[in-house]
């Protein structure tokens, strides 16, 4: 009972639980163990609860490392979890939303630890300008093998329900330019790979509706 208040018991937990993950991160470290403990603390306290104390903590640790390789699986938990619908749906409400700004920048600040989950973020959130700044800025990088393969499973989930609200966003390319730019950005970092045709195939049908919006809208102008 007490932890389902964030009080300093609360915190202290937390602080205590992200300690343990650190100590142990090879054996812990994990999606299955970091979401059963998800699982389990949310029969006690709301999951937004645990992910925005847990964001907090992350911003005051120094393994950089660590806290890249956290948010990698925080952010897999948050895309997938059905113990966070509640926050996917809320984020997915748009950055105009009060709560849902207010939530995506909580997240943020620890988010942008790992680059791709911060567009992650970005794209749940429909912050397609900033997504596209942050893929552009990607070229800067020193791509690594872990840094494809997240983006590869990124790619895979943009196909999946989750991203659904995203791809709907598609039928009206001209009205979300920096979206169609930011996939054709990543489309333009993956190597040839079976993520490479998904999202060329995705595009190729959003560069049809492009051609074929622009055709219509000269027609009508005459």
């Amino acid at each position: 009972a007490t932890l389902s208040k964030t009080g300093p018991n609360f915190q202290k937990f937390m602080r205590d639980l992200v300690d343990l993950l650190k100590k142990e991160r090879k054996k812990l470290l994990t999606r299955s163990s970091i979401g059963l403990i998800i699982r389990q603390l949310s029969l006690l306290i709301s999951p937004e609860q645990i992910f925005l104390e847990v964001a907090k903590i992350l911003q005051e640790e120094h393994d950089k490392e660590f806290v890249s390789t956290f948010v990698q699986t925080l952010n897999m938990i948050l895309l997938t979890s059905s113990e966070l619908m509640p926050l996917r749906t809320l984020l997915k409400s748009g950055l105009d939303a009060p709560d849902a700004q207010s939530l995506f920048l909580e997240l943020y600040y620890c988010w942008c630890y790992n680059a791709v989950a911060t567009l992650s973020l970005c794209l749940l959130s429909m912050a397609h300008e900033h997504a596209y700044h942050l893929v552009c800025s990607f070229g800067e990088m020193h791509v690594t093998v872990n840094f494809l393969t997240q983006i590869d499973k990124l790619v895979q989930l943009l196909e999946s329900p989750i991203f659904a609200h995203v791809r709907l966003q598609l039928l009206e390319p001209t009205q979300h330019p920096y979206l169609v730019k930011t996939l054709f950005g990543i489309l333009m970092l993956l190597p040839q790979s079976s993520a490479y045709d998904l999202l060329k195939n995705r595009l190729k049908s959003v560069s049809t509706l492009t051609l074929t919006t622009y055709i219509q809208l000269n027609a009508e102008a005459e």
